[in-house]
């Protein structure tokens, strides 16, 4: 416990702040060897699988992987992750704003999976797809955890394949899962489906929304990642005796962290920063050309379907 906080001070992080205050709220302190790191090259999160498989054995190694600006990058800003926070900033913010694609967020949602069904993907890594196929080879499980909605399941497998990914050969797995949507978890009864009421309590739980796991990739719909994972993790036919997680947002491997060292199990979370400059270059830089982009593609598309 001591250790948390202690880290927590060290590195004045937020997140980390809070990860760590969550651990403390839901159960025990965490592993000696868990920890949360940031790292620009996919080559440390596979060092410290390796790492993992060489004590534990790779069939006892679940990695966990995010897919927007983790696994794959848009080819250009429109459509992007960071695009997609910028629309819901403008429609908490400036409502009235000329750069706003939807008022609403079932219409920002349409909106995205037009891009994403239209888009292009890429590795922010050329090496990713090959480092991942390694651990795939040495019996490592994976799952992919995203917080897209099964609407876009989609156009999401069609640019891992592209791009030379194959989770379901490594999937993690599971039983009792439906085939389809479903709800990953009830208030009423929360242990069924592997949360505490802690835990509920902890991640701020409110009515779930449906889901799916299928071929190695679960499709959140924006839902807390760590419990996410709890759920899927409760319903694994295998043991993992230790977690690799790395994610582009440091929120999500806040969280993550959060509910793996919370049961006491061991983890090390990376914070994914390899796409950061242009996350950044977006953030801070002159939206002019993706707006007109959008403004383009919305009057093509208002001409062929008029």
């Amino acid at each position: 416990m001591s250790k948390i906080l202690l880290t927590c001070a060290r590195r004045a992080t937020m997140v980390r702040c809070v990860a760590a205050m969550i651990v403390l709220s839901v159960g025990p302190a965490a592993a000696p060897a868990s920890q949360i790191s940031d790292t620009d090259d996919f080559a440390d999160v596979a060092t410290a699988t390796m790492d993992y498989a060489d004590k534990v054995g790779p069939e006892r190694v679940l990695v966990v992987l995010d897919i927007d600006n983790t696994l794959l990058a848009m080819n250009q800003p429109l459509g992007s992750d960071q695009w997609f926070e910028w629309q819901r900033y403008l429609q908490e913010q400036e409502p009235r704003s000329r750069d706003l694609v939807a008022e609403s967020f079932e219409g920002l949602l349409e909106a995205q999976g037009l891009l994403y069904n239209l888009g292009r993907m890429h590795p922010p890594q050329k090496n990713l797809p090959a480092l991942i196929s390694r651990l795939q080879g040495r019996g490592v499980r994976t799952l992919v955890l995203t917080s897209r909605g099964d609407e876009f399941r989609v156009a999401a497998e069609r640019e891992l394949n592209r791009n030379g990914y194959d989770f379901s050969k490594s999937a993690l797995p599971v039983g009792d899962v439906p085939g389809g949507q479903y709800l990953p978890y009830d208030l009423d009864e929360p242990e069924a489906d592997g949360l505490t009421r802690q835990e509920i309590t902890a991640f701020r739980l409110t009515d779930p929304r449906p889901i799916s796991y299928a071929n190695g990739i679960m499709m959140t719909a924006g839902q807390a990642k760590g419990a996410m994972l709890l759920t899927i993790l409760h319903r694994a036919t295998v043991d993992v005796d230790a977690i690799v997680y790395a994610d582009d947002t440091m929120r999500h491997v806040g969280f993550v962290f959060a509910a793996i060292a919370g049961r006491g199990e061991e983890i090390s979370a990376f914070h994914y920063t390899r796409e950061d400059a242009r996350v950044k270059k977006f953030q801070y830089g002159d939206k002019e050309d993706v707006s007109r982009r959008w403004r383009r593609l919305s009057h093509v598309l208002e001409e062929v379907f008029e």
